[in-house]
């Protein structure tokens, strides 16, 4: 088994709910030491580049995931406008198996705000479900914002088999650690 963790969308650095926010750090730095440690799990992070809602390029970004190492014991981690990528890549690759799909707040501009697209072509289907081992995983939370609730409710349309875990008082899941999302990954 291995992990790809897809960062979101970020400045390099900004501000987010009143704190500095990198997106590829926040529990990532935990949860990366902790499957290592613990579980002897790589945990694969590539850095996206353009990593800002208004300038995100998806050929760029796809490059680059298709540099990882993918297979059907992989476990696809997506959080924010990570998620949506990952939902998007998987769609763009039907041929394509994986373990487990976690997507953890995420975005996909469901209201039509990103001017260049990136999210336009995405094929949000029961087939994604089919295209893992162990299904997708959800996670949300009741005070996250609206544009992530708008792109809760699409994909939760779209793809009925999607399991939700819902959570309170988690925002966007900004912060140094995620401990809830460690029963939801299918370690077997």
């Amino acid at each position: 088994m291995n992990i790809v963790f897809c960062h979101g969308a970020m400045g390099p650095k900004y501000e987010w709910n009143t704190r500095t926010y990198d997106a590829n750090a926040c529990w990532a730095d935990w949860l990366q030491f902790f499957v290592e440690l613990e579980h002897d799990v790589i945990m694969q992070r590539p850095y996206f580049p353009h990593a800002h809602v208004l300038f995100m390029k998806y050929d760029e970004w796809e490059k680059i995931m298709n540099s990882q190492d993918i297979n059907a014991d992989t476990v696809l981690i997506g959080h924010s406008a990570g998620g949506g990528f990952v939902l998007k890549y998987l769609s763009k690759h039907p041929e394509l198996k994986v373990r487990q799909v976690v997507l953890v707040a995420p975005y996909i501009d469901a209201e039509d705000f990103q001017p260049f697209g990136f999210y336009h072509d995405i094929n949000l289907s029961n087939d994604l479900v089919a295209q893992t081992e162990q299904g997708i995983d959800l996670m949300i939370s009741d005070d996250d914002a609206p544009y992530i609730n708008s792109s809760f409710d699409k994909i939760t349309k779209n793809i009925p088999d999607i399991r939700v875990h819902k959570f309170s008082g988690r925002g966007h899941f900004t912060g140094a650690e995620l401990p809830e999302i460690m029963p939801i990954i299918k370690w077997n």
